[in-house]
């Protein structure tokens, strides 16, 4: 009988599987923070984060717009979510449900890893119209780009590196999921009515030991299945996840694209 690597959440995981989507969106967090620098969000306004993980961006956006204003927070797992006089928490499964809110009543939008897992984007339609004139929606998701090495300790463990990763990446990239969102989104947003948008891409290099590897380590660990019917065997998992906690490995990280627009007055 063939076998896995253990999980750490104990049972085998999918890409829709939300602690497998908190860690990814949370691997983002800075480049989150960084737009919202970029837009400016002020005191008193009105914020909405949609897949909001762990709350960091939450946490983030509640001291930016101080005690007068206020923070809806919406994940389908909320235990890490947690109200307060300003964050108002919401669990919702956004493949059914509806975002919360009233038409035109928020300054700011944000969501992470969240459209490429609703191939119908209905939320998308959604978050403008729930934005202010004038307000800004700001969204994030990996985007396709095959895996570099710059660095393992052998040529056989680049190969081994490269092929993990891109099955991984070809896995997170079946069906309904719309990773080159960002090679359309900007021609979308216009149509609707939006202004100011602005896209772009962005790569760093994840180095053995850190947040990305390990982040990648997990994700074959808890991904086993797409790996093992490309020929990779548990053992060579497990070494890839070995070599992800290697600081002799240098590697560049998954894509991840941003864009922000501005509703129209």
């Amino acid at each position: 009988m063939t076998t896995v690597p253990p999980t750490e959440s104990g049972q085998p995981e999918t890409p829709n599987d939300p602690r497998w989507l908190r860690r990814l969106r949370e691997s983002f967090t800075s480049l989150a923070i960084q737009e919202l620098a970029t837009v400016g969000v002020r005191p008193g306004q009105r914020a909405l984060d949609a897949a909001a993980g762990t709350g960091a961006v939450t946490a983030h956006l509640a001291d930016l717009v101080g005690s007068d204003g206020s923070v809806v927070a919406v994940d389908t797992d909320t235990s890490q979510l947690h109200p307060t006089p300003v964050i108002d928490v919401h669990q919702r499964d956004l493949t059914v449900d509806p975002l919360p809110g009233d038409p035109g009543t928020f300054d700011v939008i944000t969501a992470r890893c969240l459209l490429e897992h609703l191939p119908k984007r209905d939320v998308f339609h959604q978050m403008i119209g729930l934005l202010k004139p004038g307000g800004w929606l700001l969204l994030g998701e990996v985007t396709h780009l095959r895996t570099q090495v710059h660095k393992a300790p052998s040529a056989a463990d680049v190969d081994l590196i490269t092929t993990v990763m891109d099955t991984l990446v070809d896995t997170i990239t079946g069906v309904g999921k719309i990773l080159h969102w960002s090679d359309f989104a900007p021609a979308e947003l216009l149509a609707l009515g939006m202004r100011h948008v602005c896209a772009s891409q962005h790569t760093e290099t994840w180095t053995g030991g850190g947040r990305g590897c390990a982040l990648a380590a997990y994700t074959a660990r808890n991904l086993p299945g797409p790996l093992l019917a490309a020929g990779i065997t548990p053992a060579e998992i497990e070494h890839f996840a070995e070599l992800m906690a290697n600081p002799a490995v240098l590697m560049r990280s998954i894509q991840f694209g941003g864009i922000h627009a501005q509703k129209t007055s």
